[in-house]
């Protein structure tokens, strides 16, 4: 099979929850905060890049989620309330943005 040098490349970016690190940031009213860094695999390239910042830009629901600079991780911070879950229900929502990220870097 040849591969020309046009070729485009999937992008499959995902996480796997396992990898999830948590770091309590203290309490508050709200409950105990966390920031959850979240290392993602696939191909983190300058396409998908530019596609995480636009499909945040057209769903303002994404912003909590910061790619960091320079690595291939996410991070955000949610309120823990006692049996809470909130962390997960926002791994939840960060599965949706990778899959929109996708489907747009992939179009590129």
């Amino acid at each position: 099979m040849n591969i020309t040098a046009g070729a485009r490349r999937a992008h499959s970016v995902r996480f796997r929850p396992d990898q999830v690190r948590r770091t309590e940031l203290g309490p508050t009213p709200a409950g105990t905060r966390v920031r959850c860094t979240v290392p993602l695999t696939g191909q983190v390239d300058e396409a998908w890049r530019t596609s995480f910042r636009a499909v945040q830009l057209e769903d303002t629901g994404f912003f909590r989620f910061r790619l960091e600079m320079g690595s291939n991780t996410i991070a955000f911070v949610v309120s823990e309330t006692p049996g809470g879950g909130q962390a997960n229900a926002e791994l939840k929502t960060l599965s949706f943005l990778l899959d929109a990220v996708n489907a747009l870097a992939n179009r590129m």
